[in-house]
């Protein structure tokens, strides 16, 4: 956005965790793109606490939402609220002719998605900007992998490996919410949490997929539903990856490694700093080059810009509600395998 482009003009729906650690911040940072009208919240107690941070009046309950909505002097909304009642109020939002900004998933079901997705594009004229928030889009080490793999740069590809180890143990406050601890829906964080995996290698690998196959458990009491998977994935074009994750484990480790016939590349959380190690290896023996690069997190602020660019026609987000459908549908596709003990199931498309 340019100096002379006004500030989109925004309100915050929601203030819980993640709008007040992760949203709050990012539109407070960029005072010049976002100017932020009003925080809303079910309960207006946690809209106050929030308000005077982003320097916006504090609204809650179902009549100052309809009131918000109404309002001439906010283009977009940008939304952070449970899984069970947020796509409802996304689909409200469009209708009444706002921008959105939701927080991932798209919805707790692919029908669910799908029916949203087919209201949206019914929407009649002038349809509105909707972003589906999902950061691992535009996580530069995400970004430069795909990049790498596009030119070319290790060969063929040929396989991919994904290693999540990521705790969510008794005390995680992201845990501790209704809507988290016992969901309305089928797969636990991993409709959650590992969309976020689904996102990266979908960036990562080009294509589509085609077919997954996944073991499943259980293995954390006071987890909901599925929280560890092994499985295996087929791209169309021949891609082949294994999957290991789960959220029962008390240590940390998220890494993908890309295998192709010239090289391979591995991208894992650094445990120095935020961020990203990218590892490229080429050859073997003494004739083995390796190179390293950090990159740090960066992908909240760029998928918000990436929105205020879009709502503005600046620019295309890459968050659109298409890709966070296809994302839903290979967990959906990972979990319903899960349930039938690891038959191989088609992902949709």
């Amino acid at each position: 956005m340019t100096d002379t482009t006004p500030p989109l003009r925004v309100a915050l729906l929601g203030a819980g965790l993640f709008a007040t650690n992760s949203h709050a911040p990012v539109l407070i940072k960029f005072k010049d793109v976002f100017d932020t009208k009003a925080v809303w919240s079910r309960t207006k107690e946690s809209a106050e606490k929030l308000a005077p941070k982003l320097g916006c009046e504090a609204l809650g309950g179902e009549t100052e939402l309809d009131s918000l909505m109404a309002r001439q002097d906010i283009d977009a909304f940008v939304v952070a609220l449970p899984l069970d009642v947020q796509p409802a109020l996304v689909l409200r939002l469009l209708k009444a002719g706002k921008h959105v900004l939701s927080e991932k998933p798209i919805a707790p079901t692919v029908e669910l998605a799908q029916q949203l997705v087919a209201e949206y594009q019914a929407i009649p004229e002038q349809q509105r900007q909707w972003s589906v928030a999902e950061n691992f889009r535009y996580e530069p080490g995400i970004e430069t992998v795909a990049e790498k793999i596009r030119t070319n740069e290790i060969g063929d590809i040929l396989l991919l490996s994904l290693v999540v180890k990521n705790p969510f143990r008794h005390d995680n406050p992201y845990l501790n919410t209704a809507w988290r601890k016992e969901p309305s829906w089928y797969g636990g964080l991993f409709v959650d949490a590992f969309i976020h995996a689904a996102a990266a290698i979908r960036t990562m690998i080009p294509g589509e997929l085609r077919q997954v196959s996944a073991v499943t458990s259980h293995r954390a009491d006071h987890l909901p539903g599925p929280d560890t998977m092994a499985g295996h994935v087929q791209w169309e074009n021949g891609v082949q990856g294994t999957i290991t994750a789960s959220y029962a484990s008390d240590t940390f480790h998220y890494a993908f490694e890309v295998t192709g016939r010239q090289g391979t590349i591995v991208l894992q959380r650094s445990t120095k700093q935020p961020g990203y190690d990218l590892i490229v290896t080429k050859g073997m023996g003494k004739d083995t080059a390796v190179t390293t690069e950090f990159f740090k997190f960066q992908g909240l602020d760029k998928e918000f810009l990436a929105f205020a660019a879009a709502c503005r026609k600046q620019g295309d987000d890459k968050n659109t509600p298409q890709q966070a459908l296809q994302d839903l549908k290979l967990v959906q596709a990972l979990l319903e395998s899960g349930k039938q003990g690891g038959a191989v199931v088609k992902v949709q498309t």
